[in-house]
């Protein structure tokens, strides 16, 4: 099955509730902060990162595995139990909302002992006040931010006026060649968050390139342009 038929199938479902969501993410815990330097420019590398249409096809085949269970069920006359079931529109609509959160593919981190300062190409960044104990509490008109240091690792937790909610975990490795960015993106119409994992190398950012963005609806897509920030 093509990934356009499988979007066709899923487009039509018509089981659509908002009860059938998740609650949002898990309660965050901050284990004692063990900060690493996580300062300087970062390039996404695509070979390393997840394809945001694989996972969506993924996620799309257990859904279909779901209504097919469901309208088995239905036929055999038994009773089916659960929340209802995501519809497709909703899954592929917050794929595109995750695609449009980790599509930066520079970064450039700016790291003090009291701040943390994520500047995202094209978008905005991601700052974090460190001097305080975790979580940090931001307020702003569209909602709220958590941020704070767990152990050696970095969290930025947002929780949108509109029910979304979004949660970055930011890691270094041990060698310091790269960092690894987990975003898991939370919808009040979809079971389950949609979960994105890109890492991205070192680089100088005086040198041009090939530049490399991933789409839903194209792939990954490089040009020759030189590399801003």
């Amino acid at each position: 099955m093509t990934p356009q038929t499988l979007i066709a199938l899923l487009m039509s479902a018509t089981l659509v509730t908002a009860c059938g969501g998740t609650s949002g993410p898990p309660p965050q815990t901050y284990a004692r902060a063990d900060p690493v330097d996580m300062s300087g420019d970062w390039e996404v590398d695509h070979a390393r990162s997840d394809n945001i249409q694989q996972r969506f096809n993924g996620l799309a085949r257990q859904l279909q595995r779901e209504m097919e269970r469901r309208a088995r069920a239905a036929e055999r006359g038994q009773a089916i139990g659960g929340s209802a079931v995501t519809s497709g529109r909703d899954l592929l609509a917050l794929a595109e909302m995750a695609e449009l959160i980790t599509a930066p593919t520079l970064l450039h981190v700016i790291q003090t002992a009291s701040e943390v300062r994520l500047k995202r190409e094209n978008t905005f960044g991601l700052v974090c006040n460190t001097d305080q104990r975790p979580p940090a509490i931001t307020v702003t008109p569209v909602g709220t931010e958590r941020c704070g240091w767990d152990g050696h690792q970095l969290f930025f937790d947002i929780a949108l006026s509109d029910g979304l909610q979004i949660r970055h975990r930011i890691t270094r490795s041990a060698l310091a060649e790269f960092l690894v960015i987990q975003t898991a993106v939370y919808s009040p119409s979809v079971k389950q968050p949609f979960v994105v994992n890109k890492i991205y190398n070192r680089y100088d950012p005086r040198k041009a390139g090939y530049q490399c963005t991933q789409t839903l609806s194209r792939g990954t897509i490089c040009t020759t342009e030189e590399s801003t920030r």
